[in-house]
């Protein structure tokens, strides 16, 4: 999960519990100015519709390749090394210059191979203790510690037996099923019941590398001359185990995955501790792939190869090597500017002009992705009316449905639309703060504001009120759990029974010495989350509560809520359609010391408790169940969160672009399916390769 600014969700699509609402864009002859009442059904999963807002979608043309696209970005990531820098930002460029073992299909929403040729799933029989002695052909892997005692360890060392594990009756049959095995090729052994402690399901991975995926290059290391191999994966594993990697906020999920084999070159098989909900997608397309030989200190083509290092030495490369930002990466754009105005990528080919990339049905259409950098939305909206953008969707309300995009210069030269996703704002606040740990108050504040009066002012009724941290069309969603209403009265009372009452007239309510006084820290030039500060600021004046506003840059405002220097922060969250969520609710990360994703300081058993039996539950549907009651706790007796809007995100696309599509996965749309149809856009020709 990734953040974004609030105000970049300023425009998204009705999300309906089993889809999508799309809503048709004009016709050639019909008018922009309002979206249309006529809407199409686009399921979470299955094909979805192209060019469905262009005034000429009935004319599709075929697809050239070449030119250029520039698409807005809100912010500038610190850089695109994911295993650091938890950025939405960040994951959208890499889905460009980059590639993952395996990819979530855009419709479909199942895993494809990628830089994986294949894989395999095998299940894990952790013995009893002395029970091993015979069977010579054990592994020994860290698995979870089933004891709660405290202090005891959250792992333990295990002799383990794996395969595809059948009932046999008073025994377990084990098959081998994958290279390499200590059963050998087509082996089998049947495991007494009365030898083993538990089974655990889906717990061994394994994964053959497709071959001939090349690097970009780097210094030192020409374009194809540096392979895609086992190494580089089994490496990119290791460094969550570094404890100096600046990667708490991704460690949670890795440091559950405690021993990987290498095979042979394009073989790799890694052990989970226990069986795991999300254990396919952590390796399969959560674990972002270094180069070993630019980042690896051991490995013997790194330019800055040592024979011994520290710790601290490896995790210094990793965490500020030059090349986080001028990424050396696997996919068919590679990155060739990076400074504070725009990143710029291109077609990774060689010096006659072939596409390099291993995929060419998926190398994309356009010769050049720059994402312009620019902070401002009112300065974003005049750079697209001026031709410097090709994509924008952060347009304001007044705009969308306003004169400046009904002007026969706008419609000339572009189109506009707005679709859903899953993103939702909120406001954080810090319950390690004195006055804000009181559940009370974070209660009290959520009564005093007409969360309805504001989406039906500020959003004109589009988005949806949100009570929890799933996606509002995702089946973990918790529809039964309806929104508080306004309710002054019930807020004071609240405070006054929980002793918050203004003890020194100086209009503000105290407690123990601590005034009800809130920052509320938001990223600048984001006026959606002004806006939102000033009306909540004028509501809680009715209950003695100061709110002040601070706007913070974007780089300065993510450091602060990591390191809990807030009070209230507002922004918003980039879910997958399902996510871990114990990188934001349990206690492990709450802790002051832990620069994690739990901004909030959660802190409580019963949220710990209802994550874990998630992680464990394999049955999809009963897992959506355990998320639905983690929704109703956090709504109802954590208040975490004031829980605000899922909004559509409004747009503006450049009318010579084709290709575009909505899809559920963040950012929305795949700009590898652009392109233009009109031969005479410069840099455009039939073919892929020059």
């Amino acid at each position: 999960m990734q953040f974004v600014p609030l105000s970049s969700l300023a425009a998204a699509l009705m999300v309906p519990l089993m889809g999508i609402s799309l809503a048709l864009g004009p016709q050639d002859d019909a008018p922009q100015s309002t979206m249309q009442d006529q809407s199409l059904g686009i399921p979470l999963k299955g094909p979805a519709p192209v060019d469905v807002f262009h005034p000429g979608r009935n004319q599709r043309g075929t697809p050239l390749y070449g030119g250029r696209v520039i698409v807005h970005s809100a912010s500038l990531p610190k850089h695109m090394n994911y295993v650091t820098e938890n950025s939405a930002y960040t994951r959208r460029m890499l889905y460009e210059v980059h590639e993952t073992l395996l990819v979530q299909d855009w419709e479909e929403h199942e895993m494809r191979p990628r830089l994986a040729k294949a894989w395999s799933t095998e299940d894990m029989l952790v013995l009893k203790e002395g029970a091993a002695a015979a069977f010579p052909m054990t592994t020994e892997v860290r698995v979870a510690n089933p004891s709660q005692a405290e202090g005891a360890p959250e792992q333990v060392l295990a002799q383990v037996l794996y395969g595809r594990v059948q009932d046999a009756g008073s025994n377990w049959l084990v098959e081998a099923t994958s290279v390499g095995h200590p059963l050998g090729d087509g082996g089998s052994l049947e495991v007494p019941k009365s030898a083993v402690d538990r089974i655990e399901r889906g717990t061994v991975f394994n994964f053959e590398l497709r071959t001939g995926a090349l690097w970009h290059p780097s210094e030192g290391h020409p374009a194809g001359s540096q392979i895609l191999d086992a190494q580089d994966v089994q490496f990119s594993w290791s460094i969550y185990a570094n404890s100096h990697v600046n990667c708490d906020e991704k460690r949670f999920q890795f440091v559950k995955v405690t021993r990987c084999e290498v095979i042979d070159d394009l073989r790799l098989r890694f052990f989970y501790e226990a069986q795991y909900a999300f254990a396919e997608s952590t390796i399969g397309d959560s674990m972002t792939i270094l180069p070993s030989h630019v980042y690896n200190l051991a490995d013997p083509d790194n330019l800055a190869h040592k024979a011994a290092f520290t710790a601290e030495e490896q995790a210094e490369v990793i965490n500020h090597s030059p090349h986080n930002a001028l990424w050396v990466g696997l996919g068919p754009y590679r990155v060739v500017e990076w400074n504070d105005s725009f990143v710029e990528a291109v077609r990774f080919t060689d010096e006659a002009g072939k596409s390099l990339y291993f995929d060419e049905q998926n190398a994309g259409f356009v010769d050049t992705i720059r994402w312009r950098v620019i902070d401002d939305d009112e300065t974003a909206m005049n750079a697209l009316l001026n031709g410097e953008l090709d994509f924008f969707e952060r347009i304001k309300s007044e705009d969308y449905f306003g004169a400046r995009t009904a002007s026969a210069d706008f419609t000339k030269n572009f189109y506009k639309g707005f679709k859903y996703g899953g993103s939702y704002g909120y406001t954080g606040w810090n319950m390690l703060r004195p006055q804000l740990k009181d559940l009370a108050v974070r209660k009290a504040i959520e009564l005093c504001f007409d969360m309805e009066k504001y989406r039906l002012t500020n959003y004109k009724g589009l988005a949806n009120r949100i009570t929890g941290p799933f996606p509002f069309g995702a089946a973990a969603y918790n529809h039964d759990v309806k929104p508080r209403g306004v309710d002054v009265d019930a807020a004071i009372d609240l405070l006054d029974d929980a002793g918050w009452y203004d003890r020194d007239f100086d209009g503000l309510r105290d407690k123990n010495g601590v005034p009800l006084s809130i920052t509320f820290s938001y990223p600048s030039g984001n006026d959606a989350s002004k806006n939102f500060g000033l009306a909540l600021q004028e509501a809680l004046t009715e209950l003695e509560i100061e709110l002040k506003l601070e706007q913070l840059e974007w780089a300065t405002f993510l450091d602060r809520i990591k390191k809990r220097e807030f009070d209230a922060c507002n922004l918003a969250w980039v879910p997958q359609l399902e996510s871990d969520p114990e990188q934001l609710w349990h206690s492990k990360w709450g802790a002051p010391d832990k620069e994690s994703s739990n901004n909030s300081a959660v802190m409580d058993p019963i949220v710990d408790n209802l994550i874990a039996r998630g992680q464990k539950e394999l049955d999809y549907g009963k897992r959506q169940a355990i998320w639905g009651e983690l929704h109703a706790y956090l709504y109802h007796e954590v208040v975490p969160y004031l829980f605000m809007y899922n909004v559509p995100r409004k747009f503006a696309m450049n009318r010579k672009l084709r290709g575009f599509q909505v899809v559920a996965i963040d950012p929305g749309y795949v700009i590898r399916r652009w392109h233009y149809v009109d031969p005479s856009v410069a840099g455009t020709r039939k073919t892929l390769n020059r």
